[in-house]
């Protein structure tokens, strides 16, 4: 499907390293947007608790 919309069949070595470093650059900006969004939202709830470890004390 995607061949029909892109014809690689002529592309050098730096169209394809061109075309994975975007792909990354998009991969990774859609991650990170959706990371930001599930912390905003996190801090906008008003009763949120942290799931934290209670602090281990050593004992003498």
């Amino acid at each position: 499907m995607l061949a029909r919309l892109i014809d690689v069949s002529g592309w050098s070595h730096e169209q394809w390293l061109a075309a994975c470093i975007l792909a990354f650059i998009v991969v990774t900006a859609v991650v990170v947007l959706y990371r930001l969004l599930g912390l905003w939202q996190r801090s906008r709830k008003r009763n949120y608790q942290p799931n934290l470890r209670p602090l281990r004390r050593s004992r003498h």
